[in-house]
């Protein structure tokens, strides 16, 4: 175990109190019985006669930034992997994966895309990435880790758990940025964005904020290679904690596109330190509706993705449910969604984290 996972660890562990003490410890069980089973899926899935060579990615937040709690998932999914590799698993550790990005004059953020991961595969012997993200429910954190093959970028196994975000693990949470990614930027160096808001919760219950300088700024579009997304409409009932999205999506690349939305994904923060729960009730834009179905969710199944010819636009439309009569809410919405960057040519398609910053409301 490497100094800074075990200065982690001892931080899940070390807590005031006998209530807070037990607590945490269930918490921290719960977080590494859940790294375990995601080690134990990866293994499963890519098991070969010979030794695999795996590449470590970064576990990121649903919003594209690091806290130690994804760093130390991150580090506890290598420890783990290697343990349960039986000597038939070689391991590319994150810090190793952003040098040789630099090396081959590629910026690493923590995303794998299909040209990126082939020629991991053709110049470094790597067989496989795993990706994952972080995703809060209320009072869960959902982990999800994707393996990506580096014989055609596809996306090719799956892998989830889930833990309480209780105690010292919702802290691990608080502060929150890209510089703790400690990606590689074009010029090879660590970026030094500063951090995001955070939000300190007291054994009281009370919650203290201090607040940095903005690690983006609010904004209600999104832009990609492919195409382009704005929150058109953001309507909140102060009286019953209602909040109403709609999302529209342009292709702006000079094929059809296809688009599928992974509800599962979903996350609203409302800026006071609240997270709204998402009442399921979407329209508009295809749903992925899991992720064992993602070679569906390409555009070879219309039922599961919509397509896009060029210049097109389509719309989502979905409602949360967060706190009643917030006064200055500032919503901050991120989501993930299946991307086939040419629907005349589905094989090759990713899973791309789609966000908006501090936005109020209509």
């Amino acid at each position: 175990m490497g100094l800074r996972k075990a200065a982690i660890a001892c931080l899940l562990a070390g807590v005031t109190g006998m209530a807070g003490l037990a607590e945490n410890a269930q918490a921290a069980s719960s977080v590494d019985e859940s790294l375990d089973e995601i080690a134990r899926q990866i293994v499963e899935r890519t098991r070969t006669d010979g030794t695999a060579t795996i590449g470590i990615s970064t576990f990121t937040h649903s919003d594209g930034t690091c806290s130690d709690l994804s760093n130390y998932v991150s580090e506890f999914v290598v420890d783990s992997l290697f343990n349960s590799g039986e000597g038939k698993i070689d391991i590319i550790e994150r810090s190793q994966l952003s040098a040789i990005f630099r090396e081959m004059e590629l910026v690493f953020d923590g995303t794998i895309a299909p040209d990126a991961a082939k020629r991991l595969g053709e110049i470094e012997g790597v067989d496989a990435l795993v990706t994952g993200s972080l995703i809060q429910f209320g009072e869960k954190v959902k982990l999800q880790a994707r393996m990506i093959s580096t014989q055609d970028g596809r996306l090719f196994a799956t892998a989830r758990s889930e833990f309480p975000s209780v105690g010292s693990v919702a802290q691990m949470m608080a502060t929150r940025s890209r510089a703790a990614c400690g990606f590689a930027s074009a010029t090879g160096t660590g970026e030094g964005d500063a951090a995001t808001q955070v939000v300190v919760v007291e054994s009281g219950g009370g919650q203290t904020s201090v607040q940095g300088q903005s690690l983006v700024q609010p904004s209600r579009r999104f832009s990609s290679d492919v195409f382009e997304a704005e929150v058109s409409s953001l309507i909140y009932n102060k009286g019953n904690g209602e909040t109403s999205f709609a999302v529209r999506f342009k292709n702006t690349a000079d094929t059809p596109i296809a688009l599928a939305y992974l509800p599962n994904s979903v996350s609203v923060a409302d800026g006071v330190g609240g997270f709204m729960s998402y009442k399921d009730n979407w329209s508009g834009l295809r749903s992925c509706y899991s992720e064992n179905r993602l070679g569906l969710c390409n555009g070879s199944d219309p039922k599961y993705a919509t397509i896009l010819t060029p210049g097109k636009v389509a719309q989502l439309n979905f409602r949360m449910q967060g706190q009643k009569g917030l006064e200055d809410a500032k919503m901050s919405l991120a989501f993930e969604l299946v991307v086939t960057p040419n629907a005349d040519e589905n094989e090759t398609f990713v899973v791309q984290s789609v966000g908006f910053y501090d936005m109020q409301a209509d």
